[in-house]
């Protein structure tokens, strides 16, 4: 079949309206389901959306989103998030200024200081600095507000504290009051991971006599919780840290240690275009390039014309599994889905009934950017079952092709003929963020039973689960690597890793820490050494530390001598960092 006429409407919305909906309606049955019966199934009366616009329309799309009964959760730039009614999605494509209309992407957490290997003792000794005046924003599962190493003599280092799913704001006040027993306030992190990231960032390290202090541990803190950590959540998040840091007139570092690929991996997608947008001078994000390196959730190929190309993917979440193609738009290309058992459908949207699952497929132009997408999405599946996309050109002119597979249970060994480039997820592929990767900064770490080394890696390369660039564009992502394997930080209390026999294994003997890898490591550290920097030079802009980044990183025969898709630009040495001027 050729792609459909463009869209504003990403293919989750666009007459599916929102995969919850799929969801939902296969919940409502207990027979096999086909179109008729999904119509019948009741669904939510309203969907959550990120709508991008003109930005001299911005006022006028929100006030038609108002006027017809949505809420308006967010708006600036050119991004506007809203719960709006279902039935204002047949006349949103006919609204002046809208450009394009998403559904949320979930995101999930990047987690799968050695200190020396990066020079930070030599930086903090030759500049004493320790971030203060500075906020650093922590937009992840929450933060142990509790936790004695964001904790002053007594004093919270929380300047204010948000529940984006509730949602709720406390301001320091209220935070020191329940620190103070005499007011409740939401638990801080009931997950662990944002905790994690805080202190990497940011903590003092008062738990452990200074052992595990952050990077920069005079900073304040912006404790952002998301439960559902959808990027509409995120953008809500990035934006109430730039409001607080405008209304302090401080300079803030926002922390990232998430993503998703669901998208276009080109810096398009609404959450991007945030970043891009709004940060700025004074307002830096750091993201997270991704642990999916050795996971399988990425097929490249090369298209030729009268020349058919399979896609072939093994599925491997049941609950939902969905995969996402991207052609360019100069090339012409007849798509099929081929089932399991050989059958063929045209992705023309419409919701198909098997024995191998309820799938819908959609071809369309892309409004952001002008390329053609095939979402493929498939509820309950069955494990292990091959799914083909059969790709036949007329026309070729880039003939490049890419697609990414995404499921809410984060299994892996999608595609059969993997590729582990362009992994980095997004919102890391947006120009202005600085995406950071991981390397081996260390092999041992303690437990509360042994000290375990790490067999199989040398210090100094690349983490194997580091997510490897560029992005779809062939752009340079990510930008640099920094320690993330081994971490040891804080751990939240009450948290599901405090509790969660899965993670007992790697709580430190020193109460209150435990040691996890990941990129979402690797890219706080970055977030505390940019907190340094701000200190004393509060207006820098995002472009201004990616140069600082770049001209002061470390490069050997490990890293290469310029930037590579594994490490970026190098690996990070914050004394020659912070040295620059």
């Amino acid at each position: 079949m050729k792609k459909a006429p463009i869209s504003k409407l990403d293919p989750d919305l666009a007459g599916f309206r929102n995969l919850t909906d799929f969801a939902a309606a296969l919940e409502a049955t207990e027979t096999t389901l086909g179109q008729e019966a999904i119509e019948r199934a009741p669904t939510p009366e309203s969907v959550e959306i990120k709508v991008v616009v003109a930005e001299r329309s911005r006022e006028n799309v929100s006030g038609w989103l108002t006027a017809g009964g949505a809420q308006v959760t967010s708006s600036g730039g050119q991004v506007i998030t809203a719960a709006m009614p279902r039935q204002m999605l047949e006349d949103l494509e006919q609204v002046d200024g809208v450009i394009a209309a998403e559904a949320p992407r979930l995101l999930h957490r990047n987690v799968d200081a050695a200190a020396t290997e990066t020079n930070l003792p030599d930086a903090l000794a030759a500049h004493g600095r320790t971030g203060q005046g500075v906020y650093v924003a922590v937009v992840d599962s929450g933060v142990d507000w509790s936790h004695a190493d964001f904790i002053d003599d007594g004093n919270t280092r929380f300047a204010a504290f948000h529940h984006l799913d509730a949602p709720l704001e406390f301001g320091r006040a209220e935070v020191q009051a329940a620190l103070d027993g005499t007011q409740a306030i939401a638990q801080g992190d009931p997950d662990g991971h944002g905790t994690h990231c805080a202190s990497i960032a940011a903590g003092n390290g008062a738990a452990s006599d200074g052992t595990f202090r952050g990077v920069a541990p005079g900073a304040e803190l912006l404790g952002m919780r998301c439960d559902r950590l959808s990027d509409t959540n995120i953008i809500r998040a990035i934006r109430a840290a730039f409001a607080q840091a405008d209304a302090d007139e401080r300079p803030v570092v926002v922390n990232l240690s998430l993503g998703g690929h669901i998208g276009a991996h080109d810096g398009t997608s609404a959450i991007e275009n945030v970043i891009r947008r709004e940060s700025g001078p004074g307002k830096i994000v750091v993201v997270a390039a991704g642990n999916q390196a050795e996971h399988a959730i990425h097929w490249s190929g090369q298209l030729r014309e009268g020349e058919t190309t399979e896609v072939t993917a093994r599925l491997r979440d049941t609950e939902q599994q969905t995969l996402d193609l991207w052609i360019s738009r100069e090339d012409d290309v007849d798509v099929v889905i081929q089932a399991p058992d050989g059958s063929q459908f045209e992705p023309d949207g419409s919701i198909h009934s098997t024995v191998f699952g309820v799938f819908q497929a959609r071809f369309q132009q892309n409004p952001l950017n002008g390329d053609f997408n095939l979402r493929l999405t498939i509820v309950q599946g069955l494990d292990g079952h091959l799914w083909r996309i059969r790709l036949k050109p007329d026309v070729v002119v880039n003939g490049q092709a890419h697609a990414w597979a995404m499921g809410p249970n984060g299994h892996t060994g999608v595609f059969l003929d993997a590729d582990p480039r362009f992994t980095v997820g997004m919102p890391g592929t947006a120009g202005r963020a600085i995406t950071v990767g991981s390397f081996v900064s260390k092999r041992t770490f303690a437990t509360k039973s042994a000290t375990l080394t790490a067999d199989g890696l040398t210090v100094g390369q690349r983490s194997p689960f580091s997510s490897i660039g560029p992005d779809r564009y062939g752009r340079h992502k990510p930008d640099i690597a920094a320690p993330g394997q081994f971490i040891t930080a804080a751990l939240s209390s009450n948290s599901k890793m405090a509790t969660d026999e899965r993670y007992t294994p790697r709580h430190h003997p020193t109460d209150g820490y435990i040691t996890i890898q990941g990129t979402s490591m690797a890219a706080p550290y970055v977030t505390g050494l940019i907190a340094l920097l701000l200190e004393n030079e509060p207006d820098l802009n995002p472009e201004e530390i990616q140069r600082r980044l770049v001209a002061s990183a470390v490069r050997n025969e490990q890293t290469g001598g310029a930037w590579n898709a594994e490490f970026g630009y190098g690996r990070v040495d914050a004394a020659a960092f912070l040295a620059q001027m």
